[in-house]
């Protein structure tokens, strides 16, 4: 039976993978599945299901990169959300669960022929990222480093407070009855609702009419007004979701490198502006992040890393590698960041705990 915290989940989830398709992942619908698919999905009671090499497993939010770098196999991404009340973080039995399924399935080969010949291979690289609402617990931030799953957080991040707020919205008056196609219903009716597709008014029957004016509304438009959405990564290690409610300016990046600072505090979140504008200018952005107390300490302790330093060229900078489409073109740039920004997030997160 469903519940709704995981209905809330689902929906996140679904919101997840729509900001994901900005940068050109595309999504996978268990409704359309194409023939060479089915060797390794298929449509399942409850959603979509993936191959794994010992087991099925169900991966509702799963999405896959369409743009391959060379001497890369396509990536795959297992989306898990989790929009739990205030102050309840993320605790490790969640990212363990998907260490389990990343591995089932990332060890699952498929069959090539040539001629009378058959060997086995992958297909696809594999990644998994853990979306939360309310943060993580130390425990799981150290299982899920280790393991090689990110970890992406949305506390304090003002631009995504209105969805994230929609979304608690949804409770037990929303649902007509439980079962274990409900999750599943709701997901699906969203999905269509974002995609602005026409929904059915009598479909589906799990949901109140309350609970498909609230999709369809607030939900969805809510969802909508996020049309500068981002994806970075810290030094080359640490996910970024990078946010702001209009585009990046096109005039901001002339150049490939754009110098940024940090402003901000735990109430009124935390942004990237660059250094050499300001508001009001052409080339004037902000950029809206959150980023774990426990990671952020990870990467402190980590800055004089050799590898990292070879890579920055500069023992006192940091960058953020952001991918996303900027004046209609996707593109792939750095943000250059003074290794101060870092202390001073550290410090005001101890002071707030």
């Amino acid at each position: 039976m469903a519940n709704i915290a995981q209905i809330r989940g689902a929906l996140l989830e679904e919101a997840v993978l729509f900001l994901l398709k900005n940068i050109d992942y595309e999504p996978y619908d268990q409704t359309l599945l194409s023939p060479n698919q089915l060797q390794y999905m298929r449509a399942g009671h409850s959603g979509l299901e993936i191959r794994g090499r010992g087991t099925w497993h169900q991966l509702d939010a799963f999405a896959l990169w369409k743009h391959s770098p060379a001497f890369m196999y396509p990536l795959h991404i297992i989306v898990e959300a989790k929009c739990y009340a205030p102050n309840s973080p993320v605790c490790v039995d969640v990212p363990r669960n998907i260490v389990g399924v990343l591995k089932d399935i990332s060890e699952n080969y498929f069959s090539y022929e040539q001629k009378e010949n058959h060997f086995h291979g992958p297909r696809y690289n594999y990644a998994a990222a853990i979306f939360s609402t309310s943060g993580f617990t130390k425990g799981a931030v150290e299982y899920a480093v280790a393991h090689q799953v990110f970890l992406i957080q949305y506390e304090n991040v003002p631009v995504i407070q209105p969805l994230i707020d929609a979304i608690r919205r949804f409770d037990k008056y929303c649902i007509s009855y439980s079962t274990k196609e409900t999750i599943s219903s709701a997901r699906s009716y969203f999905r269509r609702c974002l995609a602005g597709f026409e929904v059915n008014e009598t479909q589906p029957t799990e949901l109140t009419e309350h609970g498909k004016e609230l999709l369809s509304g607030s939900v969805t438009e809510s969802c909508r007004a996020i049309k500068g959405s981002y994806f970075g990564m810290l030094q080359g290690q640490w996910p970024l979701h990078l946010l702001r409610r209009e585009p990046l300016p096109p005039d901001a990046f002339s150049t490939d490198v754009v110098y940024c600072q940090i402003k901000g505090n735990n109430s009124e979140g935390w942004k990237f502006t660059p250094i050499n504008s300001k508001r009001g200018d052409q080339d004037w952005f902000e950029l809206e992040f959150s980023l774990p107390k426990f990671i952020a300490e990870l990467v402190d302790s980590k800055w004089d890393n050799p590898i990292a330093v070879a890579n920055l060229k500069q023992q006192h900078f940091s960058f953020i590698d952001l991918s996303g489409v900027i004046g209609g073109i996707r593109r792939s740039v750095r943000l250059q960041l003074d290794r101060n920004w870092i202390d001073e997030y550290i410090s005001k997160q101890y002071i707030r705990n």
